[in-house]
C-alpha cells in the first residue's frame, strides 16, 4: 500500500545543543559484591598436609592409583551446602581426570545417587588408614570425624 503524503513526526526534532544541555538520566549502579571469601569464624579443618596424603591412595570406587584427587563428602550430615566444603577431615581419594586419570569416579559421585550413599564407606575406609598413618591433631580431627559419622549413622 502506497502512502499518499509524507510522514509526520509526533515530536519536534532537537538541536543536538538542546540534546547536550539536558541533564543525563538518573540511572543506578549495579551493585557488585566483593569476591566471597571464607567466613572468619568458619572453623571447619583444614589441612594441606592430609589432602597430599589422601591423593597418594587408590581410588575408593574404581581402585586406580594415579590421577587421584582429594573428594570432599557431598550432601550428607550437613557439612557442605552451597558455596561451602566438608572439613577436610570427611575426605576421600576419587580419580579425577583434571590429575591425569581417564575415569571420572569423583565427578560420578556427584552425579550417582547410589555412590553418593557409598561416601560413608568410603570414608571410614580412609578415615582408618589415616588413623594408622598420623598422630597430633591430625589424628585427633580424624577420630573426631569418625565418631560423627558413626553418630549420624545410628540416628538414621
Amino acid at each position: 500500500m502506497k502512502r499518499t503524503g509524507p510522514l509526520k513526526r509526533k515530536t519536534p526534532i532537537q538541536n543536538r545543543s538542546e540534546l547536550k544541555a539536558k541533564a543525563p538520566m538518573n540511572r543506578k549502579r549495579e551493585k557488585r559484591s566483593a569476591p566471597r571469601r571464607q567466613a572468619a569464624n568458619d572453623n571447619r579443618w583444614r589441612s594441606e598436609v592430609y589432602l597430599a596424603w589422601v591423593r597418594t591412595l587408590p581410588c575408593s570406587v574404581c581402585g586406580a592409583t594415579g590421577g587421584v584427587a582429594a573428594h570432599h563428602l557431598v550432601g550428607m550430615y550437613g557439612l557442605s551446602g552451597m558455596g561451602l566444603k566438608a572439613p577436610d577431615s570427611f575426605v576421600m581419594p576419587a580419580c579425577d581426570p583434571i590429575y591425569g586419570h581417564v575415569r571420572d569416579c569423583h565427578q560420578q559421585i556427584h552425579s550417582n545417587k547410589a555412590l553418593r550413599d557409598r561416601q560413608p564407606a568410603f570414608l571410614r575406609d580412609t578415615l582408618s588408614r589415616a588413623v594408622r598413618a598420623f598422630d597430633g591433631e591430625t589424628k585427633a580431627e580424624l577420630v573426631k570425624a569418625w565418631r560423627i559419622i558413626e553418630e549420624k549413622e545410628e540416628a538414621a
